[in-house]
């Protein structure tokens, strides 16, 4: 059972910790409530942007692939329109002299620096004519090799091939055109220099963002930055082959890369943008340090307000229950003042006794009656007047026991013994006087009830003494004690003039009284419900008008 202070005595050491253990509550609560739904939207929210930014990167990403991999295209196309422009000249001869290949070197120069040579082919393969720096290559039969035997066999009119090193053992691709001149099978190709297109892709439109590579159906590097790989060498990503434009996503090495991929139309080339590391956001940067400043200021004066709110509170509970201890002190006085009659034949009743025997001993004592007077004559005088005094006292310590303020004890308690303490102590001569019956009725085997006792006796006089004065006449009072169903049960039942529905509705609400003016305060039940509830319990009421009523008192007993 939760420790409560008596705040209208001392606020002791006790006390103070209760009142932090509540504001800590008080905080830990608040948090709960106004935290709770912050987090769960500023997660939410994470969610959502994360999902959106993952969103639009891959979107951002798909869209930079794709108009690189259209401009590289374009460029593809224009270099096979140079080259065709040549062969379809009317004035191309067969084969083209040398400083004529120059010229026509030259031309191509002046479109596109990435052209490296140009050779023209006969029907046999042989290069018979060539223009570049690799002269050797003149006359060299190219039969053999996978383009021209595709350009050869009418598959295509134009190819451009792979990477690869050839004669020259250098990396360079090829672009050639066929044509049938004069009945004559020929071919006139050029070579490209990789580095000069991949200097091209990267002077492109968000290039600065990614890295870009560009691979075979195989995987084979084509053009990539050294970054993350060479020419010729495997890639990681193998884009596949449908859709043609897409954004996927492949674990490497334990860490998972997204990637956006566009095949070409002119080249079996797939297109690879993914994002450089200079592109990666970290959580504190951009729009997520902006969330989180903001939401950081948020919470600290969310929790600013709830430590105040807390403190509030706490204050605000102080003043309740310095309140609520006033009055109950204030009740318990009341009930005490009701019961003066009663306590006065008391106290009249053992003082009248030492009035008596005193003045029996002072005529024992007179010389003029000449009685041979003993100590053993005046023992049985004094005996009583001390039983007398004692009796007294008895009463005055049990009016100082319900007046004086005490601290909050719990402590196991015979509930029989403290009932007896309240009927026998105060209101068996009241009882006597007003010709009322008390009829109890123990249950076998009740435990002990852990609580206040000053408190629940205070309860248990407050409803005897309404029911003392709810009976008129000749009456009986009925205490009963059970324990069922893990409860302690005291039913207080008495005979009196009961109470209407309206009345019953409104016995716990302070200073309201059924009885007359100045013979009560209307406090004693409203206490006696705080008290109650205060020690975990709770009073249940049955009436009946005209034929009295029954409170209820139920208690918790695991």
């Amino acid at each position: 059972m939760e420790y409560k202070p008596d705040l209208a005595g001392d606020f002791d050491q006790l006390g103070r910790k209760y009142y932090k253990d509540l504001q800590r509550r008080n905080i830990v609560r608040l948090v709960l409530t106004y935290f709770a739904p912050l987090v769960i939207l500023i997660i939410y929210f994470n969610i959502e942007y994360n999902a959106i930014l993952r969103e639009g990167k891959r979107l951002h990403l798909e869209s930079i692939a794709e108009n690189q991999s259209k401009t590289l295209d374009l460029f593809l196309s224009e270099r096979l329109v140079n080259l065709s422009n040549l062969v379809d000249n009317p004035k191309f001869t067969i084969p083209p002299p040398s400083d004529t290949m120059e010229i026509y070197l030259e031309h191509l120069k002046r479109n596109s620096d990435a052209f490296v040579d140009i050779g023209f082919f006969d029907p046999s393969g042989v290069q018979a004519a060539y223009a570049g720096p690799y002269p050797l290559l003149e006359k060299r039969n190219y039969g053999n090799e996978e383009w021209y035997k595709n350009l050869k066999s009418g598959q295509d009119r134009f190819i451009i091939t792979d990477i690869y090193l050839g004669f020259r053992q250098k990396p360079h691709f090829t672009i050639a055109v066929s044509r049938i001149i004069d009945g004559q099978f020929v071919i006139l190709r050029a070579t490209l220099e990789p580095d000069r297109i991949y200097e091209y892709i990267t002077s492109l439109e968000g290039a600065s963002e990614i890295y870009t590579s560009i691979v075979n159906p195989d995987g084979l590097y084509q053009l990539v930055t050294p970054h993350i790989g060479t020419l010729l060498e495997s890639s990681s990503i193998v884009p596949p082959q449908e859709p043609r434009l897409g954004t996927d996503k492949v674990k490497i090495k334990g860490r998972d890369f997204v990637y956006s991929y566009s095949w070409l139309s002119r080249a079996r080339w797939a297109l690879i943008a993914q994002w450089s590391e200079s592109r990666n956001e970290s959580f504190f940067s951009g729009f997520r340090l902006q969330m989180f400043l903001i939401s950081l200021i948020v919470m600290l004066g969310i929790l600013i307000v709830i430590v105040f709110r807390a403190r509030k509170l706490v204050r605000m509970q102080i003043e309740s229950d310095q309140a609520k201890a006033q009055l109950e002190h204030a009740a318990r006085l009341a009930s005490i003042g009701e019961l003066a009659a009663g306590i006065a034949h008391e106290i009249n009743n053992p003082l009248a006794v030492i009035n008596e025997e005193a003045g029996l001993m002072k005529d024992l004592m007179d010389p003029q009656f000449k009685t041979d007077t003993t100590f053993d004559d005046l023992k049985p005088h004094i005996d009583s007047i001390h039983e007398s005094v004692f009796r007294c006292r008895d009463i005055t310590r049990k009016l100082l026991f319900f007046v004086r303020k005490t601290d909050v004890t719990f402590k196991p308690h015979d509930i029989h013994a403290m009932i007896d303490g309240v009927v026998d102590g105060f209101l068996g001569r009241e009882m006597a006087v007003s010709n009322i019956k008390i009829v109890k009725n123990y249950g076998a085997n009740i435990p002990e009830l852990t609580t206040d006792v000053h408190q629940l006796q205070q309860v248990i006089l407050n409803i005897m003494n309404n029911a003392v004065d709810a009976i008129s006449g000749p009456g009986q009072i009925k205490i009963g004690t059970t324990h069922e169903n893990h409860e302690i049960r005291i039913a207080i039942s008495d005979t009196g003039k009961g109470m209407n529905p309206d009345q019953m509705s409104r016995i716990f609400h302070p200073f309201y009284t059924t009885k007359g003016v100045g013979k009560g305060t209307g406090l004693g039940l409203s206490v006696s419900y705080g008290i109650v509830k205060n020690l975990g319990g709770k009073i249940v009421v049955e009436s009946s008008l005209g034929k009295g009523s029954t409170f209820i008192l139920v208690f918790p007993k695991d």
